[in-house]
């Protein structure tokens, strides 16, 4: 009995943080980090403003732990290389729930503190994770070049949107993004 009654309020606490982060991700990712208000946040979330203090200390310790969150080097790491090309622009291309990290790394520029945040992170849990997962002499390039492909459709797709990149990639595109893809694997 008393153990239900210890593991509530920490289930509680967990599910409000998780509220909170992906609000924040959907918010920052919105508005960026300079608009984007701690009670905007927490109205969507269906919290208390004070509680973003409390599990964050502040909104930019929350925006390092929304977008920390947003980037998960698995997406791209946990992929066999054998067809990395396909895969990888299948999880790219097709939509899902998630939020992307994008739009929070764009509008983070214009803020100092945030755009240093996401510096490291991308480095930390992007650039760091692939050239390990790449392995060899010229990983680092591999990893440099992986983000540049993926930087351009995402930025196509998401922040400055040609026609060509609206809901399904054309055929051809497509082809193309899975051959530059494979070929930063095989190379």
């Amino acid at each position: 009995m008393m153990t239900t009654t210890i593991e509530q309020p920490s289930r509680d606490a967990d599910r409000t943080r998780a509220a909170i982060l992906f609000a924040a991700q959907q918010i920052f990712a919105e508005k960026g980090f300079a608009e984007a208000g701690v009670r905007d946040i927490t109205a969507l979330a269906g919290v208390n403003p004070s509680l973003v203090s409390r599990y964050f200390g502040g909104k930019l310790k929350l925006f390092e732990a929304a977008l920390d969150a947003a980037l998960d080097p698995r997406l791209m790491t946990n992929l066999p290389k054998e067809n990395f090309g396909k895969l990888i622009v299948a999880r790219f291309a097709d939509e899902d729930d998630r939020v992307s990290p994008l739009p929070m790394m764009f509008r983070a520029a214009g803020d100092s503190e945030a755009r240093a945040i996401t510096a490291r992170l991308l480095r930390d849990r992007v650039f760091e994770p692939l050239q390990i997962w790449f392995g060899g002499d010229i990983a680092a390039v591999k990893a440099a070049r992986f983000m540049m492909v993926s930087l351009g459709f995402f930025a196509y797709r998401d922040q400055l949107p040609l026609a060509e990149f609206a809901g399904p990639v054309e055929p051809s595109l497509r082809a193309w993004l899975e051959s530059e893809f494979q070929a930063i694997v095989d190379d």
